[in-house]
């Protein structure tokens, strides 16, 4: 069964995808940071990222200069959730919409 999951790579791109693995998000030339789950509010134009990957774990944000976020969602604030506070990923990286 697919699931909204979301991976790290090395070089700060954020991918998104309804997947059953977060291996299947990854490209050639990928190295994977992390992931974990991803949700969106249209309405109010946020994308909450949340858990882990049971394969690679918790994205590893201080890894990465900037933060690469598909630009289908410019506009939207991206947030990582930490013991179940939204935290803003501008707050923590410069982000980019690509």
């Amino acid at each position: 069964m697919a699931y909204p999951k979301f991976i790290l790579t090395q070089d700060g791109h954020i991918r998104l995808g309804m997947v059953t693995l977060h291996r299947h998000l990854i490209q050639h030339g990928d190295t994977c940071l992390g992931g974990g789950y991803w949700r969106v509010n249209h309405s109010a134009q946020q994308v909450e990222l949340s858990g882990a990957s049971s394969d690679y774990g918790k994205p590893q944000w201080h890894h990465i200069d900037k933060v690469l976020l598909p630009r289908d969602y410019e506009g939207y604030t991206f947030t990582w959730l930490i013991n179940g506070k939204q935290h803003p990923l501008t707050e923590m990286l410069p982000v980019e919409y690509v």
